[in-house]
């Protein structure tokens, strides 16, 4: 983005903006089908059972690869109406779908690669996919600045980007696996349909992409609020988007380490283990929060400054206002985010999934209600009591789930 902030106009790079918006939300059901995908990895795993490993890879590349075609064919047929539903102001629309078209036309690559790196991520290799998602970053801005810097493609070129940077990331991946790990080969007796791993996978899949998309559908209907404001707003949100995104990725990232942790330790019924891990990685996720906010909040003009041009101080300012409430928040999201690893890590998704929709039902009310009145301010406070309510929900059934299981 914030190559396309600087050798792109006003108007592309609002574009992708609000183009990313829709497509994080395709992507998130993606994304949380492999994070429930991951559980059932990370139990096999756990009990040392590569057959059943094997199989449950080859059940749930079925069933991702036959959802993200449906997503894909969905999101070129409906493509307008959703711009449309979400206000999409009338000069941002043709560059909104270029980039999106050419997201969807390679979301399968997106698949390919969150499949693979989740069952890297079960298996505990970390380490490697660190290694990976450094190349893929490094691969994704050489081709950002080649496409949209030197070749001019604007929004089509950074959408290309990203799916190139999809496509050799997974490639990676399967590298990998191909190469160090050759008990996952599958073979034809892998292949064989089992009901009863179907219907598991699906259910822990579908849930944990209804948690994901139902977040980024929230930020989808916010967005739409955004859009209502005008050009500024619209500009500033996607800036600050931008750098969030950075931020909470790291919480992600912990979130997820958090459930692998659990669910192999938990399917070895090792639960001494489940304790000192998750006290560890609450308090880790925690400081890191805290440590990145304050850093976020003394350093958010220079942030800004690499996205938005110096001269456009109107939205600067805007962008600002959010960011400095925002800081405020940052610290609870890492909280959510390691009882959410937790709750998956055990099975529990549908309780890790419940406390996503609240926070996004009251995000979504609290910024209509108020967005005229306080313009972003209105999401940054709308977002962060959500996370409140969020984790007071998770506090509660935390308590349960602890003394039920003998956890803590």
């Amino acid at each position: 983005m914030m190559i396309v902030g600087r050798y792109v106009g006003d108007a592309a790079f609002s574009a992708v903006g609000v183009g990313g918006s829709v497509m994080n939300l395709f992507i998130a059901i993606i994304i949380g089908l492999c994070v429930g995908f991951s559980i059932l990895y990370a139990n096999a795993y756990g009990a040392q059972d590569y057959e059943k490993l094997r199989k449950t890879i080859y059940t749930t590349a079925v069933i991702g690869i036959s959802i993200t075609l449906i997503l894909s064919i969905a999101g070129f047929i409906f493509l307008k109406d959703i711009l449309n539903a979400i206000q999409t102001p009338d000069n941002l629309l043709r560059e909104c779908e270029i980039y999106l078209r050419v997201i969807f036309a390679g979301m399968i690559f997106c698949l390919m690669y969150n499949l693979l790196a989740s069952i890297l991520q079960a298996l505990g290799r970390t380490n490697v996919m660190l290694y990976i998602i450094v190349t893929a970053m490094f691969f994704n801005l050489f081709f950002n600045y080649f496409l949209v810097a030197v070749l001019r493609l604007e929004v089509m070129g950074a959408a290309l980007a990203t799916v190139l940077s999809q496509v050799i990331s997974a490639f990676l991946c399967l590298f990998y696996i191909l190469k160090y790990l050759p008990k996952l080969k599958i073979g034809k007796e892998d292949m064989s349909y089992d009901r009863k791993l179907s219907v598991t996978a699906f259910q822990f899949g579908i849930t944990s992409a209804l948690q994901q998309s139902s977040l980024f559908f929230g930020k989808l209907m916010v967005q739409r609020a955004i859009n209502a404001l005008g050009s500024n707003a619209v500009m500033a949100y996607t800036a600050d988007i931008c750098i969030e995104q950075l931020l909470l990725a790291f919480g992600d990232s912990g979130a997820a380490a958090i459930a692998v942790f659990v669910a192999q330790n938990y399917g070895h019924n090792e639960m001494g283990r489940v304790k000192d891990g998750l006290k560890k990685g609450i308090k880790l996720m925690v400081i890191t929060g805290v440590t990145l906010s304050v850093m976020l909040y003394f350093t958010k003009p220079w942030f800004i400054s690499l996205l938005i041009s110096v001269e456009k101080l109107q939205v600067t300012a805007i962008a600002l206002s959010y960011l400095s409430i925002m800081c405020i928040f940052y610290p609870l999201s890492f909280a959510t985010n390691s009882f959410q690893g937790f709750f998956r890590g055990i099975g529990m998704i549908q309780l890790a999934f419940g406390a996503t929709l609240t926070q996004i039902i009251i995000r979504i009310i609290l910024t209509y209600r108020f967005t005229d009145l306080l313009q972003l301010r209105a999401v940054a406070i709308a977002t962060g009591i959500g996370w409140i309510a969020m984790i007071s929900i998770q506090i509660v059934y935390f308590n349960k789930a602890r003394r039920r299981l003998q956890v803590i």
